[in-house]
């Protein structure tokens, strides 16, 4: 029951952790066996959600510092459609897309996936502050301070390449 209640949300924080498809199947696989592993240390007062998610945020921050160097060149194979476009519209845009995905594993990983899930999940930040058990002034500042991160990264790439 609790894989199949919770596996969605812990293949997502995986998968914006990793932001590859196959590792972050296993990774979520391996946070389960972990959880069922610790569940004798699961205190009932607690919520099972939050704590479920500290538990996977934490192995996947684990997971990305041991693979580091491994995992910010992993290329994400995700197709974007549009309608009919030629094809040099689509290199140009699976170019920035790869760009924009680049720059957003630059993001230190604390702050990737609160940026993941506000922006991409939509969650609120009371409940990404439920989530993690953490106050929603933490939560807005994270998010504040990813944004800030990848604004400067951005930008920072396109004053490189002559851009602006």
């Amino acid at each position: 029951m609790i894989i199949n209640a919770y596996s969605k949300s812990v293949y997502n924080i995986a998968l914006n952790f990793i932001a590859d498809r196959d590792m972050a199947s296993d990774i979520t696989q391996d946070i389960f066996i972990k959880v069922f592993g610790n569940i004798g240390k699961y205190k009932e007062e607690k919520n099972f959600t939050s704590w479920l998610f500290k538990i996977s945020r934490n192995y996947c921050i684990d997971y990305w510092r041991k693979n580091r160097k491994h995992l910010q060149t992993v290329e994400v194979d995700e197709q974007i459609s549009q309608e009919s476009p030629t094809p040099e519209d689509e290199v140009i845009r699976q170019s920035e897309i790869r760009n924009f995905r680049q720059k957003i594993l630059q993001l230190d990983p604390e702050l990737r996936i609160f940026l993941t899930m506000r922006d991409i999940l939509n969650l609120s930040y009371h409940e990404i502050a439920e989530r993690f058990s953490i106050p929603e002034g933490t939560v807005k500042s994270r998010i504040n301070r990813a944004r800030l991160k990848l604004t400067e990264l951005i930008y920072r790439g396109e004053a490189k390449h002559g851009l602006s």
